[in-house]
């Protein structure tokens, strides 16, 4: 596979060892490690240790870059500083954190996307989850929408350079008409609002995945949505940064993958329909036990 890979690390074994896995079965040309640094001295041994089960995993020929910090960044500058570095080298890349586990057709997914649409600066993301797939209708392999999921995800160079972490332009924004236009619900409206006012010129931020959305409706970007769910998150634990529980969960939500390829889509146009029934189905008990787990590490509720 020639589109590069890029894995963001930090201090977890396992999950690591899994998504590897992954990625090793497609052998990707070329492959980026973005590794954070321990907080403290007891940490180095295990953040080195999730180095090495990547590096003792390369047995096939590919350009290998490592970009590492000595020390802990935190997940949101390392994800800025590392897809900095990584999109300053490289026109588009497939992203994958330590703890989201793709189907082997995600690769193909995005790679077959990232070509397709390389030069459309109305689409901006692609995304390999789907939390509901059920509420898809129709014979297209995706649609365009304005859910932003970073669950596995791709993007280009060309729209990664809006990211900005401090996101200072929301604070002369039209915030009710750009909010009303973009989220499906009041509710979404409600929380994505709290969430962008306190990652406004925040000096510390924890997240970057709000930033993120707000750069990619800034400029007017789609996000790209697959008919069935093709990443999972094995991370929901008391291992995990943002999603900590203390039990270990289920993949969720689970891998559903039912694509053909070549991908099948007609026009380039945002799917409200698609939407509306995404959102209707946050509602479900299964989904808004999740939702509101979620929601409440993230500062939301």
């Amino acid at each position: 596979m020639n589109i590069p890979v890029v894995l963001i690390v930090y201090k977890r074994t396992e999950t690591t060892r899994r998504v590897f896995e992954v990625i090793r079965k497609v052998r990707p040309s070329k492959f980026y490690l973005v590794a954070d640094g321990p907080k403290n001295i007891s940490q180095k041994k295990i953040c080195d240790e999730v180095i090495r089960i990547v590096e003792k995993g390369i047995d096939w020929e590919c350009n290998y870059i490592k970009i590492q910090s000595d020390f802990n960044l935190g997940l949101a500058r390392r994800v800025q500083t590392g897809l900095d570095e990584v999109f300053s080298m490289e026109k588009n890349a497939i992203i994958l954190e330590d703890d989201t586990l793709p189907d082997p057709s995600f690769f193909k997914f995005c790679e077959e996307l990232l070509n397709k649409y390389k030069d459309n600066e109305s689409v901006a993301h692609i995304s390999g989850c789907n939390l509901h797939p059920e509420v898809f209708i129709g014979n297209s392999s995706y649609c365009f929408s304005s859910i932003i999921n970073i669950w596995g995800w791709a993007t280009w160079a060309r729209a990664w350079k809006h990211f900005d972490l401090q996101m200072p332009s929301w604070e002369k924004e039209h915030k009710n008409q750009f909010l009303q236009n973009w989220c499906g619900s009041r509710e979404t409206q409600k929380h994505t609002r709290k969430m962008f006012d306190l990652h406004c010129n925040n000096t510390a931020p924890w997240t970057w995945d709000y930033q993120w959305v707000y750069s990619c409706w800034k400029m007017n970007g789609l996000s790209i949505i697959p008919a069935n769910n093709l990443v999972s998150n094995i991370g929901i634990g008391p291992d995990s940064t943002h999603t900590h529980s203390k039990a270990q969960s289920e993949p969720f939500p689970p891998i559903k993958r039912k694509l053909q390829f070549p991908l099948t889509q007609t026009r380039v146009e945002r799917d409200l329909s698609f939407e509306r029934n995404y959102f209707e189905a946050d509602k479900l008990p299964l989904a808004r036990k999740f939702k509101n787990l979620t929601k409440s590490l993230l500062g939301l509720n």
